[in-house]
């Protein structure tokens, strides 16, 4: 079984989120996660400062996601907490101090196996690589859809 499909959960599908800007999002987004019971209280500061540290933008060939992400030992399970922005967001380009990509998505991990991270990082990859896949992404209309294409 793919580790992107155990991590996957319904309840943490949005299609519709907003925010000004990356901060406020990753802010929303954490306490949307605190709250729900995925990641202990630390998980914000831990997630904005990593994402200070280790930008999470990647620009692909069909459109631009962020994968934000920190630590173990902030997250309570694990979990790929799915967000379409109504609205791109800039963030900071992987490997970047100032290179700004426009993410279309959101993919917060809550990853609790660090072994794991860069098997599901692959896998994300080729999935966001796959002009099918982003194609059906993009025409999406509820979260279940969302859910079964990605895996479940």
């Amino acid at each position: 079984m793919k580790i992107m499909t155990q991590m996957m959960h319904l309840d943490l599908i949005n299609l519709v989120e907003t925010a000004p800007d990356r901060i406020t999002l990753l802010r929303k987004l954490s306490q949307k996660l605190i709250q729900k019971g995925y990641v202990k209280d630390s998980f914000e500061a831990a997630l904005l400062e990593r994402e200070k540290e280790f930008p999470t933008g990647l620009q692909l060939e069909n459109t631009a996601v962020a994968i934000p992400h920190t630590y173990a030992e902030h997250v309570l399970k694990p979990f790929i907490f799915f967000n379409k922005l109504e609205t791109p967001i800039s963030f900071v380009q992987m490997g970047t101090d100032d290179v700004l990509v426009n993410a279309e998505f959101v993919l917060v991990l809550g990853i609790s196996d660090p072994k794991q991270q860069t098997g599901l990082l692959v896998e994300l990859m080729e999935l966001f690589s796959d002009t099918v896949f982003l194609t059906n992404l993009k025409q999406a209309k509820s979260e279940e859809e969302i859910y079964h294409l990605c895996g479940n």
